[in-house]
């Protein structure tokens, strides 16, 4: 770390020890910024009416607050980029002069890609329009290269410009691309302004579906809503789950009450006091340690970590994945998916749009069959569910103690096997049950409770 860095770390200014650290990009640097992340909060925040959104950031001396305006304009030029510029096997070049939704795309897809923007404003604007997620991951997954102002030394195969100051950054990229034949493809609301571009080739570049995934660099992808699972193994397309039953109940009644809902039929019933419960499992084989209270999934990491008696809570007051809960917890997850519900019903699922956007989650595969566990976004997919999608583009999970993929015939080399916890063959089973059909049996279990 320069001195520059190491004086901004000493004064408490985490933020911007962390900014020169990203500036600099050398490989000492981004590590030091991978460890900075530690000392910063963030939180953010949705508009009311879902068309704004702030990020706030905070360390020991330091502060600095964000304001971001949703845009659809970007959403539809980026469709005509994918629809008719082939970026498959390339270096792209792109102007980043759209609050990061650009450098968040080129983040999640898995191109290789540099941006350059005009000044350090656009460039911190851009680093931090998805801070919170970088934060929650440690930057597990790069972040592309993003330079200030004229440095141009990188070899790229095309370029990309969405319009949004035509006379300015027409200046700006004749300025660093003045001695290159560049394929330059502008996208603008105007006719006047495409003065620079060239040929469109014809070729369309997609996100990959399902185990399309594996064979590329990409963090998003298509799935089945049919092969998502919640961390229960119940699916959220088949009848049952507590979250889709509850919204179809406000769909057809909209004036229903918590007290009145599936949801606290289900937190009332469902009420495990170990995994081996959670799993409903009946059977008689040994479960140890499954039925002596809770433990990480065995493909987790890190490994043999300790036992919990009693369970997690996701927030105060409860779990949302199962009871018992109370009142308030209850009331308060049947009010977010009422407004996810509504929201999503009348602004579709763009989760490129704002902060966190992404449902996220880990594939389980087994031969050429797969299943996608949500970490992230419970709420989002049973309301799509409930909507009727049948596909979904999500992300990979990368918080620091997530497998993107666990194999099923890696299971010997599973963290919590190779430490002992758990025994290959009981470990294949956890990882079958996310297979299985545990809606049917989830609904014979709460039937047999009245």
């Amino acid at each position: 770390m320069t001195e520059e860095i190491n004086n901004l770390l000493n004064s408490g200014k985490h933020i911007s020890a962390f900014i020169e650290c990203m500036k600099s990009r050398t490989e000492e640097d981004v590590i030091s910024a991978k460890k900075i992340l530690k000392e910063i909060k963030s939180y953010s925040k949705l508009s009311d009416d879902y068309k704004s959104y702030n990020i706030k950031i905070k360390s020991i001396n330091e502060e600095k607050q964000f304001a971001y305006s949703v845009s659809r304009k970007y959403k539809n030029f980026l469709n005509q980029i994918e629809n008719n510029v082939d970026l498959t096997n390339k270096t792209i070049g792109y102007l980043e002069n759209t609050d990061g939704y650009l450098f968040n795309y080129f983040s999640n897809s898995g191109h290789n890609s540099v941006g350059y923007t005009l000044d350090e404003t656009k460039w911190i604007r851009a680093v931090f329009s998805n801070f919170p997620v970088y934060k929650r991951e440690y930057m597990k997954a790069p972040l592309p290269k993003l330079c200030i102002g004229s440095e141009f030394n990188h070899n790229i195969d095309l370029f990309i410009w969405i319009v949004n100051d035509y006379k300015a950054e027409k200046l700006f990229l004749e300025s660093i691309l003045a001695d290159d034949t560049i394929a330059i493809y502008n996208f603008s609301d105007s006719v006047y302004d495409n003065q620079l571009s060239t040929h469109i080739p014809s070729g369309k570049t997609s996100v990959p579906d399902g185990l399309e995934v594996l064979k590329s660099k990409s963090l998003i992808f298509r799935v089945d809503i049919d092969k998502c699972r919640d961390n229960n193994g119940f699916m959220y397309s088949s009848k049952g789950h507590y979250f889709v039953e509850t919204i179809k109940q406000y769909i057809s009644n909209p004036n229903i009450t918590y007290r009145e809902s599936y949801l606290k039929y289900y937190y009332e019933k469902f009420t495990p006091s170990n995994r081996r419960d959670n799993y409903l499992w009946s059977f008689d084989a040994d479960c140890f340690p499954m039925d002596h209270g809770w433990l990480y999934d065995s493909w987790r990491k890190p490994a043999n970590p300790p036992l919990r008696l009693a369970r997690f809570e996701t927030r105060k007051g409860g779990n949302h994945n199962f009871g018992p809960n109370t009142e308030e917890f209850g009331e308060a997850e049947f009010k977010r998916l009422v407004s996810v519900y509504e929201s999503l019903k009348l602004n579709g699922y763009n989760p490129d749009l704002y902060v966190d956007g992404y449902i996220t989650g880990y594939l389980l595969v087994r031969k050429n069959d797969y299943r996608y566990v949500i970490s992230e976004g419970q709420h989002r997919i049973a309301a799509l569910a409930a909507l009727g999608y049948d596909k979904i583009i999500c992300r990979f999970d990368l918080k620091p103690w997530t497998n993107e993929v666990v194999f099923y015939n890696q299971a010997p080399k599973w963290p919590q096997v190779e430490a002992g916890i758990f025994s290959s063959k009981l470990a294949k089973l956890c990882f079958e049950h996310f297979f299985k059909d545990n809606n049917t049996k989830l609904c014979a279990f709460l039937n047999s409770k009245n």
